[in-house]
């Protein structure tokens, strides 16, 4: 059963005005307040779940959140789909355009990184210098790589001293990998390679100032809103750790080469490490 696209509709969450097709499906004691998955960290807190609706809507097909697209989605599709739909609009991650409500088509559009974060954007393959890394502590990035926009994070764990975290993130439905490879800044030819899968960029889930514990915002799962979630905000990035890294290259200085390539079948999406001469 397909459902119609209307301006209102008794199937539309009370929150955020898209379908409840993303569970889990909450409702108020009253009935008056049904809130979708997409809304899970957003007012009221509900906790009478509708397992008879999500079996119900389990078997209907819902149109796309974006008007533009065309695209018909069974309740198993919904979630992929937003995250990867050519529409989609995503919210400026950068902490002074929170208030303004900034937002645009990433996928086919990089006019708001070009006019008010030129620095950030970077067309290519592009090589860190851990020296710069550890001063800025934590910063983004906006890779160009095949005219595909990608948004790379980069946090520093007690100020580089331990750790750093590197995670890619895109809204293309294709499937990409990004490989680090970790090298002395001399002529000494040993490295360490690892490779990652690059996730779907969820701005809920994936927030350079949740990972600086800085975000108060109450639909970030990671934000400090949420102290339980804490020990689980880093599982979405590569973790290097840098005594080891320092150790096995015998090196001071280690330089960070990050590329992304589309993703081979029958390849494992598993970080890889290995030390070659």
């Amino acid at each position: 059963m397909d459902i119609e696209r209307t301006p209102s509709h008794d199937l539309k969450c009370t929150i955020c005005k898209n379908y409840l097709n993303i569970a889990p499906i909450v409702t108020s004691d009253d009935g008056k307040v049904t809130k979708c998955g997409r809304c899970q960290y957003k007012g009221p807190a509900l906790n009478n779940r509708n397992s008879l609706y999500e079996s119900i809507g389990s078997k209907l097909k819902f149109p796309c959140m974006n008007e533009e697209c065309k695209t018909r989605l069974a309740w198993s599709e919904v979630q992929r789909h937003e995250k990867s739909c050519q529409y989609r609009k995503v919210s400026c991650p950068f902490y002074n355009c929170r208030d303004k409500d900034v937002s645009f088509v990433l996928l086919s559009d990089v006019g708001h990184f070009e006019s008010c974060h030129p620095g950030v954007m970077h067309y290519g393959p592009i090589t860190l210098n851990f020296k710069i890394v550890i001063h800025h502590q934590s910063f983004l990035k906006l890779l160009i790589i095949n005219d595909v926009p990608f948004l790379m994070f980069i946090h520093c764990l007690k100020f580089g001293e331990a750790a750093v975290l590197i995670g890619v993130f895109s809204c293309d439905s294709k499937s990409y990998d990004y490989e680090i490879r970790i090298r002395s800044d001399t002529e000494n030819q040993r490295q360490v390679v690892m490779k990652e899968k690059v996730r779907l960029y969820d701005e809920n889930l994936h927030c350079l100032y949740c990972l600086q514990n800085i975000c108060f915002l109450e639909t970030h799962k990671y934000s400090k809103k949420y102290p339980d979630n804490q020990s689980k905000k880093y599982k979405y990035y590569s973790n290097i750790d840098i005594t080891s890294a320092k150790t096995l290259l015998k090196a001071e200085n280690l330089m960070f080469d990050v590329s992304v390539q589309e993703h081979e079948e029958g390849e494992k999406n598993s970080i890889i490490s290995r030390n070659s001469d």
